[in-house]
Parts: C-alpha cells; structure tokens; sequence
C-alpha cells in the first residue's frame, strides 16, 4: 500500500465499498413475484449499466488509490481526487443497486384494465379507467395519481415502463410523459 493510505481515507473506501455489497444484498432478497399472464415493470438496462459499470470504475479508482498512486510533482492532490472519485462512484453504485432492489420490491404489474404494485407494506390496485393525473417529481419519477389520491411512482427508465405509461396515453388520448 502507498504511504498516504491512512486509516480514515481506508475506512471510507471499505465503507463506500460495503454499501455497494449491501445494495447487491438487497437486490438478491428483493424478488418480486412471477405472475404469468401480466407485463410487469422492473430494472432497465440503465439502472445495471450504473450500478455495474460504477462500481467497476470506483474498484478501479480503489485499487490505483491503493497499490499504484502517483509519481507526479501533484501526486498527493491527484490522489486526493482519487479518494473523492471512489467514494462518489461507489456511492453511485450503492444507490443504484438499491433502486433496483426498490423496483423490484414494488412490483408494477398490469394485465387488461388492472394494475396491480406493492408499496406501503401492502398490495394496492387501481384500474386504468382510474387515472387523474400525471406529473414529474422532483426524483425524475412520473408520478401517476388515481381517483382515490393513491400515487404511484413510475420510473421512466425501467423496464416496460414505456409500454405502461403508452397504455395510460390510450386510453386518455395524449402523452403522458
């Protein structure tokens, strides 16, 4: 190891790291029932792509910080941006493997006029006749309210998130995102 490699820039890289494997950890528990017969909603390549290829570049900056470091008259302020990526790119990563693990957890579904998510502990249910408005939250979210005042949160990049909400444009004859 380098000798700038101190135990409290250590300690947030192992820390930054263990978040990314909680995230996958979570991802493994979070399995949304198979339901045949219904198109569902879950992780789009863009939420893999950046938990997978952040973490892979947080590793990458990890391991430089660690074993490589720098021979340049700015080493120590090279290194320095070196920790910050890191912990960045694994914080990156570690809120992706979580939305993931979220997504699935939620598991949007919709066959017919049925539509059918967990969230709030419970399984709710709407109708797509149901529909009241749609707006963009401040997450990048489409959130999507019924007759009743539920909302549900779609996220515009998941998987058959597309197909879902062009079933909303259908039926009310206009975009709704």
């Amino acid at each position: 190891m380098q000798d700038y490699v101190t135990p409290l820039p250590l300690a947030a890289i192992v820390i930054a790291h263990l978040a990314c494997v909680a995230s996958v950890g979570a991802i493994a528990v979070a399995r949304a029932p198979e339901h045949a017969g219904w198109r569902a909603v879950g992780p789009g390549g863009t939420h893999w792509f950046c938990l997978i290829g952040s973490w892979a570049f947080a590793t990458l900056i990890s391991w430089v910080w660690l074993f490589v470091g720098s021979a340049r008259r700015d080493a120590a302020f090279q290194m320095n941006v070196a920790l910050v990526l890191a912990i960045v790119f694994c914080a990156v990563a570690a809120w992706s493997g979580f939305r993931i693990a979220a997504l699935r957890r939620m598991g949007l579904r919709w066959r017919n006029e049925a539509i059918v998510w967990h969230g709030g502990g419970r399984e709710l249910q709407q109708t797509f006749a149901d529909f009241d408005a749609v707006r963009r939250g401040m997450d990048g979210t489409l959130q999507i309210r019924f007759k009743d005042q539920a909302v549900l949160k779609v996220d515009p990049y998941a998987r058959n998130a597309s197909d879902f909400l062009a079933r909303f444009s259908e039926d009310i004859g206009s975009d709704v995102y």
